[in-house]
């Protein structure tokens, strides 16, 4: 029994698949290309500008398969799993996308849903409507991107388990799915952007959204245009309709509310929404890149391929108790807080800072860190095992992880300069800085889950340096049972 009187109901669980009645479909091109690019090189590489000769439907079909597709198929008893290529808290998906193209090399412009199941695009809008996409963003830098992504999310998909409070998970969702879709596109020379400032209600109808049982949630232009976009009138519904997810929805009142108390509804809105986070934002977004005055080698150097390190990806059910070498988790942390190129933040400044226990990091002393300008400030020594298990909810997993980081925000702050709206890019940021996390532990054979936790707990054991933040996600990262270790180094220390 859930607060308010809500059960779970598992004959009503929501479809983590959308289907249409009908409509044409564009089956994507397999196998998707491995560019042999080592993971840790796509995440911390900044692409000033695209260097791309043009994109075509290969590089599209890569980004959507290993950004967001199904990595693989498991069955518990009478029911069947397909997990992806991102985390997503209970196996819920709550997330959709949406591609919005010019012409490009075998895909005719268009407005299109990705069909992750079928590996396929179904057509929603024949045509080139970037320009009804560049619009409500307020964009007016020239010509559209060729290629642009819609997040959406489904809050029911969710809220189905985890009520209101499943309106985050949206946004963690959309967050580890960017963290994929950024380096790919980054590594096959596209600059992927973020966009959070748009009319919520033009981008919900270009899709054919009812604002309501599925919303916006961010833009991801990745692709510079080659072509003029022309100029567009209203945007007529878009005739296909979807499968209903279940029998019946239940709408949580909480999440429409604040969903809604965060839209805008002008043009003139975006551009204030956007000058209000100039007094949120760091002047600088990029780490240093040194630890106490010191630069931190990786003489790990892991060099598995993007593409191989999301395959192998996955959300750890246990840890061993075995230790971590510092150069890994530095560089993790280096390539999670890289830049975030976005309209609210064009220098790629981030709002969240990642905070941690470490339990058993060889080379750092036992302790409450902050993370910061590239360096681990050590805030409190001591063993805090067992804080770190309680804080996310009384999780084995968070007290047997070599570190557990928590990522913390000046809600306040972002609030105050961006309205309820800030609320939202807070906790996108923290499912990209998550979502980055997981690919470099895994690139340094490590596992890592994401984890929920106590909110003011977590904010009172880092005070006073924490005063006044906010938790948005937490992810633990440690010696998983089902990694090999990079070959030619030892298994980590085994602790207590």
């Amino acid at each position: 029994m859930w607060g308010g009187g809500y059960r779970l109901d598992w004959r009503n669980k929501p479809n983590p698949f959308k289907a249409y009645e009908e409509g044409d479909a564009v089956a994507l091109p397999r196998p998707v290309p491995d560019l042999r690019i080592p993971a840790l090189e796509a995440l911390e590489t900044i692409v000033e500008h695209s260097r791309s000769p043009g994109p075509d439907v290969a590089v599209l079909s890569r980004i959507l398969g290993l950004g967001a597709g199904v990595l693989r198929r498991v069955t518990y008893g009478d029911e069947s799993f397909h997990f992806r290529t991102y985390a997503s808290a209970g196996a819920l998906y709550p997330v959709e996308i949406y591609v919005v193209n010019e012409a490009i090399d075998g895909l005719d412009a268009g407005v299109y849903h990705f069909d992750p199941l079928g590996f396929r695009l179904i057509r929603l809008r024949a045509g080139d409507h970037r320009r009804a996409l560049a619009d409500p963003m307020a964009d007016q830098s020239g010509v559209p991107p060729a290629v642009s992504l819609i997040l959406t999310g489904i809050p029911w998909r969710t809220a189905w388990k985890y009520t209101q409070r499943g309106y985050r998970h949206l946004f963690w969702d959309a967050g580890m799915i960017l963290a994929n879709i950024f380096a790919l596109a980054g590594s096959a020379g596209w600059r992927p952007h973020l966009v959070l400032g748009f009319v919520d209600a033009e981008i919900s109808a270009l899709v054919g959204l009812d604002g309501k049982h599925e919303f916006p949630l961010c833009v991801a232009p990745l692709a510079s245009g080659g072509l003029s976009a022309p100029a567009v009138g209203a945007t007529e519904a878009a005739s296909l309709r979807a499968w209903p997810l279940s029998r019946h929805e239940v709408e949580f009142e909480e999440i429409t509310a604040v969903n809604q108390a965060g839209s805008l509804t002008t043009r003139e809105q975006v551009r204030e929404w956007r000058s209000g986070f100039a007094d949120a934002t760091p002047a600088d977004g990029r780490p240093t890149g040194r630890n106490g005055g010191r630069s931190v080698a990786d003489n790990t150097d892991p060099k598995d391929s993007l593409e191989e390190v999301i395959r192998r990806r996955g959300s750890a059910r246990v840890f061993r108790r075995g230790s971590m070498p510092l150069e890994s988790l530095h560089r993790t942390l280096h390539a999670a807080t890289r830049p975030i190129f976005s309209d609210y933040a064009p220098r790629g400044a981030l709002l969240v800072e990642p905070y941690l226990i470490a339990n058993a990091v060889e080379g750092l002393t036992p302790g409450a860190y902050a993370y910061r300008n590239g360096n681990f400030r050590l805030l409190r020594e001591g063993n805090f095992r067992g804080q770190a298990g309680y804080l996310c909810l009384e999780q084995r997993l968070g007290a047997d992880a070599a570190a557990t980081i928590f990522l913390m925000a000046d809600l306040d702050l972002v609030l105050g300069a961006a309205g309820d709206r800030g609320y939202r890019v807070a906790q996108l940021e923290g499912g990209i800085v998550g979502g980055r996390i997981y690919l470099g532990a895994y690139a340094h054979r490590f596992g890592a889950t994401g984890l929920t936790f106590y909110d003011d707990l977590v904010t009172e054991f880092f005070s006073p340096d924490a005063a006044g933040k906010s938790c948005v996600l937490v992810v633990a990262v440690g010696e998983s049972p089902r990694l090999k270790r990079l070959s030619g180094r030892p298994a980590g220390r085994r602790t207590t």
